[in-house]
C-alpha cells in the first residue's frame, strides 16, 4: 500500500501567514475565503503581480483558482494542500525508481531507461540504464501513448515493465529516496580526472560528498567532471555547499542576486549566507567547508534538458569565478526562486491548510548574468541520445565523458567539440525526455514584512 506523501517545506522557505491585516470576511475554510486570501498574497509577492489574470470566480476550488490567475508564461508556481496527495507531483523516479526517454528513429519509436535509482527494486532486479522497454502493464508503447500510459501507471500500486528481450520487471510503488551521490570515482589517471554524479541537491548527501572530495584530494585530481544531466535541483544551501567544496571561491563571494517586484526588496546572498540555510541537524561553516575543498579553477559540468533549477543556479553562480566548461545539451531553463505562503487558521478554519508556492524572484549571478529561461547553452554541444546504446552512469564510453577526456587530453577548451560519430544513430527527435516537470523549486525567504 502506498504511503501518503507528507508535506515537507524546504528549510529555506519562510511561511507567511497572511498578506492582509483585515480579518477574513468569508467563512473560514470556504473556497471564497481561501481564494480571496490567495489573491491578496499573489498581488503582493508574485513576480508578475501586475499581470495576474483578473477573475470574479472565487467559488472554484483553490487549486483551480490559483492556476487560473497565473501569468501565462509561468510554468512553475504551484499550490499544495496538507496531506492531499492529489496536489503533489509523483514521478517515475520517486515512485518506482526509474526514468525513461522515448526516441523517434526512422519508422519507429524506442523507449530507453535513462536512470535506475541505486538499491531500488528495479536495480536489485537487474534493470539497467540503456535497457529498451516495449510494454508497460502489458500495453505496448507507440509514438502517441507514452505519456498517458506513464500517467496512469503513477496511480497504480505497481507497474510491470517488459524489456525487449521479454524479461518482466515487477516494481511496487513506494516513496523512493534517491542517494544524492550515485558515484564518485577516478576515470583517468593521466591526467587524473575525477567524476561524480549528483542526482539532486540535498543535505542527506553531505557526508558522502565530503568523503568523495577527500578521496579526490588524496588522489590529487587535476580535473573534475560533475554530472548534472538528471539533476532537477534542490536545496540552495546544499548547492552552496557543493560550490564551496569544489570551486576556487571565497566564502563572501556573491553567489546569487534576486530581483523581485516593487513590493519586495531585491537581495543578494554570498556563498556563506546561502549555506546558513542548511536544515536542522547540520552546522557546516563556510570556512570549514572551504578548508576541505578542492579549490578547482575549472570544472566540467555535464548537462541536459533535465538539468534544472538549483543545478542551473550552480552553473551560473560559479561562472564569474572559475572556468565552467558545460558539455551536453541545453538545460531546462528555470531561472526563478519561490517562497511558500501558508493559509493561517483564520482562513482555512478546520480544513487542511493550503500552501502557495509562487515565483517571486528572478535569479542572477554576481555579474548580473541570468535570463536563462530558455536554458543555458553548453560550451560543447552533444546529444547523448544520438549515441546508442546508453552506457552506465560514469562509463568512459559515454559520449559526453569521452569528449571531456578528449578536450582535457588536447589541452584545448573548444567552443564546439567534435565526437567520433561511428556509433551515431539515426535519432530524429526525442518524443519524451523524462520527468522534467518535477523540477525542485528554489525556495527562499523574503526580507519584506512591511504591513504584513
Amino acid at each position: 500500500m502506498r504511503r501518503p506523501h507528507a508535506l515537507v517545506l524546504t528549510f529555506f522557505s519562510l511561511i507567511f501567514s497572511s498578506c492582509e491585516k483585515d480579518p477574513p470576511l468569508k467563512e473560514p475554510g470556504s473556497n471564497e475565503a481561501i481564494n480571496e486570501w490567495t489573491m491578496a498574497q499573489m498581488r503582493h509577492y508574485y513576480y508578475w503581480n501586475d499581470q495576474i489574470t483578473q477573475t470574479n470566480d472565487y467559488q472554484q476550488s483553490p487549486d483551480l483558482f490559483f492556476k487560473s490567475i497565473l501569468f501565462p508564461d509561468d510554468h512553475y508556481s504551484s499550490i499544495l494542500q496538507t496531506l492531499n496527495s492529489d496536489t503533489y507531483g509523483n514521478t517515475l523516479t520517486n515512485t518506482f525508481g526509474f526514468d525513461m526517454v522515448q526516441l523517434q528513429t526512422t519508422g519507429k519509436t524506442i523507449q530507453l531507461i535513462t536512470q535506475v535509482v541505486p538499491f531500488s527494486e528495479g536495480d536489485l532486479m537487474g534493470l539497467k540504464r540503456g535497457d529498451s522497454i516495449s510494454h508497460i502493464n502489458n500495453e505496448p508503447f507507440d509514438h502517441s501513448n507514452l505519456k498517458s500510459l506513464l500517467s496512469k501507471s503513477l496511480l497504480l500500486p505497481a507497474v510491470h515493465l517488459t524489456r525487449n528481450d521479454g524479461k518482466i520487471f515487477h516494481l511496487p510503488a513506494s516513496y523512493i529516496s534517491q542517494p544524492v551521490l550515485y558515484t564518485a570515482k577516478l576515470i583517468s589517471s593521466s591526467p587524473t580526472v575525477g567524476y561524480m554524479f549528483l542526482s539532486q541537491f540535498d543535505f542527506s548527501g553531505a557526508y558522502s560528498l565530503l568523503e568523495a572530495v577527500q578521496n579526490f584530494k588524496s588522489q590529487q585530481i587535476q580535473e573534475l567532471i560533475v554530472d548534472l544531466r538528471y539533476n532537477p535541483g534542490g536545496q540552495v544551501a546544499f548547492t552552496s555547499f557543493c560550490a564551496l567544496l569544489l570551486a576556487d571561491i571565497k566564502e563572501n563571494d556573491i553567489f546569487a542576486k534576486y530581483q523581485g517586484n516593487k513590493n519586495i526588496k531585491n537581495r543578494e546572498d554570498s556563498f556563506a549566507a546561502a549555506l546558513q540555510g542548511q536544515p536542522d541537524g547540520y552546522s557546516f561553516s563556510a570556512k570549514d567547508v572551504l578548508k576541505q575543498g578542492l579549490h578547482l579553477k575549472r570544472i566540467y559540468i555535464l548537462t541536459g534538458p533535465n538539468t534544472a533549477s538549483a543545478s542551473e543556479m550552480l552553473i551560473n553562480g560559479l561562472k564569474p569565478y572559475i572556468d565552467i566548461i558545460q558539455v551536453g545539451d541545453k538545460t531546462y531553463g528555470k531561472d526563478m526562486a519561490s517562497t511558500t505562503l501558508s493559509t493561517p487558521e483564520e482562513i482555512h478554519g478546520t480544513e487542511r491548510a493550503w500552501h502557495l508556492i509562487p515565483m517571486i524572484y528572478k535569479i542572477y549571478n554576481k555579474m548580473g548574468q541570468g535570463g536563462y529561461s530558455n536554458g543555458i547553452t553548453p560550451s560543447i554541444k552533444i546529444d547523448e541520445f544520438a549515441f546508442l546504446p546508453l552506457p552506465p552512469i560514469g562509463d568512459t564510453r559515454d559520449p559526453l565523458i569521452r569528449e571531456v577526456l578528449r578536450t582535457i587530453s588536447d589541452k584545448n577548451t573548444r567552443v564546439k567539440g567534435t565526437v567520433n560519430t561511428t556509433e551515431k544513430t539515426n535519432i530524429l527527435s526525442p518524443k519524451y525526455r523524462g520527468s522534467t516537470y518535477q523540477v525542485i523549486p528554489i525556495e527562499v525567504s523574503t526580507a519584506d514584512k512591511t504591513g504584513k
